[in-house]
């Protein structure tokens, strides 16, 4: 038996409180770090990234993800350039006198004096930021432009670096994935927002049911999950709708399959990839709930 019309109805629901909230803490955090004496001189951008900036927020009680992006310097991969296109960079190239580090330490020192210290957690990959001044708690992330290159000098995907506590770089792409989001909203005439909070709400039933351990099956990758669903598959008709991306699911090989961003991979071994395990857990489980409704 499939899910009734009503119960697709609400999973779909979009609500502006949340996103007005985490528009406000986005606002505050930004103007205090772009306030400060010790940002002054630095060139940077605080935005919002994650479920809140894409649409696709589920629970009002979830972090604010901002990002905060240095743009006074830049990482980079070279490995698909040639040697003699590596060789031409590296002479044009010098290290920063400001970069990554002194910048997320100068990011800690002013919401330590914003929001004092014990509402400030460093230590983690974002800088945590819980305190009853925002209207909701937020994850800060602190990271650098990252330059991708396929062609020295102008041949290059643009997206962002930081590190987690290994020290290990991470490499991501938030405002194309943001970009093509968008875009895919509008190829399917509007339905690709709905349908994700439809799968995460469904993926939020099956967790509270003891069906899916949540930390295995990320909000991000169910997002990057259903983009790779075709648009035909976004029919009007919401039963018909997931009736015919969970069959798609079902019977795709999705292994090879990219991010929503166009660049990277979604499954692999490395610190932003997905398991194909987890991935075929959360469609077996969404093909049951439908069949067992």
């Amino acid at each position: 038996m499939a899910i009734d019309t009503e119960t697709l109805e609400s999973w779909a629901k979009y609500e502006s409180g949340p996103i007005d909230s985490a528009q406000r803490t986005h606002n505050r955090i930004q103007n205090e770090l772009k306030s400060s004496n010790e940002l002054s001189e630095v060139n940077f951008d605080p935005y919002l990234q994650g479920s809140y900036a894409n649409y696709t927020i589920v629970r009002s009680s979830s972090d604010v993800d901002i990002v905060a992006q240095l743009e006074d310097m830049y990482y980079s991969d070279l490995s698909d350039l040639s040697g003699s296109e590596q060789n031409r960079w590296r002479s044009n190239s010098s290290d920063p006198a400001y970069g990554f580090h002194e910048f997320r330490a100068d990011v800690v020192d002013v919401l330590e004096s914003q929001f004092g210290s014990s509402a400030i957690d460093p230590d983690g990959k974002a800088i945590e930021v819980n305190t009853s001044k925002l209207p909701l708690n937020a994850d800060v992330l602190v990271c650098a432009n990252h330059r991708d290159y396929y062609h020295y000098p102008n041949g290059y995907h643009e997206g962002i670096a930081f590190f987690d506590r290994s020290g290990t770089k991470i490499v991501n792409y938030p405002k194309k994935h943001i970009n093509k989001g968008s875009d895919r909203q509008a190829s399917t005439r509007d339905r690709f927002k709905e349908t994700v909070r439809i799968f995460k709400r469904a993926r939020n039933y099956l967790v509270d049911n003891n069906e899916l351990d949540k930390k295995n099956i990320p909000s991000y990758f169910i997002e990057n999950l259903l983009y790779n669903v075709p648009d035909g598959r976004y029919t009007h008709d919401k039963q018909d709708r997931v009736a015919k991306i969970l069959e798609y699911l079902n019977r795709t090989d999705y292994s090879d399959w990219s991010c929503q961003n166009g660049i990277t991979d979604m499954f692999g071994s490395g610190p932003a990839e997905w398991n194909t395990r987890y991935a075929d857990q959360y469609v077996n489980a969404m093909v049951d709930l439908w069949n067992d409704w």
